[in-house]
């Protein structure tokens, strides 16, 4: 039994909190972190001293990662450099207040927009590709889909997201609540 504590010494998890992460913005408006955290490696010519000392540092421009995008939005969220190495872990945005909460949600929101679908207009399919004509909660889209069927993911038994072949999502929130050509039009890919 003695693996569980190997584990649990391989993976170390620096949680970000009001009191050891400040948000602000860069001079282009992207969000920027200065955190208390053990020293950050800037290269992998840097040696590692083994130092887990928490220092104030400059972490320049950061991301922000879902780590439950569908079932926990607002929990767990993972900050990382453009390299995608993580900095630290959020356990709850609910934590935050201020600048630093807007800034983290304004890119949240950036990140992960996906306009709601309440109406499906046509979808049409061609060599491999479904070309979508719908209306959303934000207006009219359309979009195409490559391989439909692996890119309709089933949330819960009403709730659907579609990822178009941009990466783009749009999301039904309740099938059952669209209307009866919509729900027709759809029903062969849930």
């Amino acid at each position: 039994m003695e693996h569980k504590n190997d584990f649990l010494n391989i993976v170390k998890i620096e949680y970000l909190t009001p009191e050891n992460a400040k948000f602000s913005e860069t001079a282009n408006g992207f969000p920027r972190l200065e955190a208390f955290i053990p020293k950050v490696k800037k290269d992998d010519l840097e040696e590692n001293s083994g130092d887990d000392t928490p220092v104030w540092q400059d972490l320049g421009r950061v991301f922000f990662h879902r780590a439950f995008p569908y079932d926990s939005a607002e929990n767990f969220i993972s900050v990382t450099d453009k390299e995608g190495n993580e900095y630290g872990l959020i356990r709850s945005l609910s934590e935050f207040d201020g600048a630093g909460r807007e800034i983290i949600e304004r890119e949240l929101k950036r990140k992960y927009y996906t306009p709601v679908i309440t109406k499906i207009k046509s979808v049409k399919e061609r060599f491999g590709y479904s070309y979508w004509e719908v209306e959303t909660e934000s207006g009219s889209a359309s979009f195409a889909m490559h391989d439909t069927f692996r890119n309709t993911a089933k949330i819960s038994e009403e709730r659907v997201v579609l990822t178009d072949v941009d990466g783009n999502r749009y999301e039904i929130k309740d099938v059952f609540a669209l209307d009866r050509k919509s729900y027709r039009k759809i029903e062969l890919y849930l």
